[in-house]
């Protein structure tokens, strides 16, 4: 009676501990800031070969620079930031993470659908936060600038030779000598400037909706993920040295 009583309980002990051991395991997962820094520059966490590093430098902008002029501002000292997306905290689309934040861009603009592993955002964490050092009470905010009009007049006239070197610092990236890359079409060349001036300022529809032009204007298409530039990354004149640069170039293939 004894020995079966025994049997019963070391059963029922191993049992225990064969359900708890998923639990346990996900307990024990720990992010590391070099396995982050890794992710944060690898598109291996989207689906069209973007990377959080063609979107954001993670280094201090105001000191130096890797001559990339990028659309989102840096997330260095970010992570410790009390909102996101320069929202008031009382807004209810106000992103109260880093967590958060970092999945609308998975999302949105990478285009994974199944999102971050718990694995990959304790990485991601992990290297934001060994780039933070203090608390940033005022949120950074989107300077969109969308035209109110819609109509982009004044874009003409850029110097194509100063363009030339903004649209390699900018655009390159995702438009390589201004064919298909990560963009998966070519950048047409026999467009009126309006046409170039509104995908810069309004992307994929995001800077026209948070500049208050359009609040429908972002639709979820396969192919168009492009980041808007608000008016603390680019100028008008740098975008008109774009635009002149972009209509020299010979016709796509």
């Amino acid at each position: 009676m004894n020995c079966a009583y025994s049997l019963l309980i070391a059963l029922m002990a191993f049992s225990g501990l064969l359900t708890a051991w998923p639990a346990y395991g996900q307990m024990m997962l720990k992010g590391t800031s070099s396995a982050g820094r890794r992710l944060f520059h690898s598109p291996a966490i989207s689906n069209n070969g973007l990377s959080c590093g063609h979107c954001h430098a993670d280094f201090d902008e105001n000191k130096r620079s890797d001559g990339l002029i990028r659309a989102a501002h840096s997330l260095y000292n970010a992570y410790y930031r009390e909102t996101w997306w320069g929202k008031d905290p009382e807004e209810e689309d106000a992103y109260s993470t880093i967590d958060e934040a970092a999945l609308v861009c998975v999302v949105h603009y990478m285009r994974n659908k199944t999102k971050l592993t718990a694995q990959q955002m304790l990485d991601l964490r992990a290297y934001l936060k060994s780039l933070s050092f203090k608390l940033v009470r005022i949120a950074q905010p989107l300077a969109a600038a969308a035209d109110q009009t819609g109509e982009y007049p004044g874009y003409a006239g850029g110097n194509r030779f100063e363009g030339k070197e903004i649209f390699y610092a900018t655009c390159h990236s995702c438009h390589p000598n201004g064919n298909a890359g990560i963009a998966p079409k070519p950048i047409p060349r026999d467009q009126e400037p309006s046409y170039y001036a509104r995908y810069i300022r309004e992307g994929d529809g995001l800077g026209a909706i948070l500049s208050g032009v359009d609040p429908n204007a972002y639709q979820f298409k396969e192919g168009r993920f492009m980041p808007f530039f608000g008016a603390d990354r680019l100028s008008n004149e740098q975008i008109r040295g774009i635009i002149a640069y972009i209509k020299s170039l010979p016709p796509t293939p």
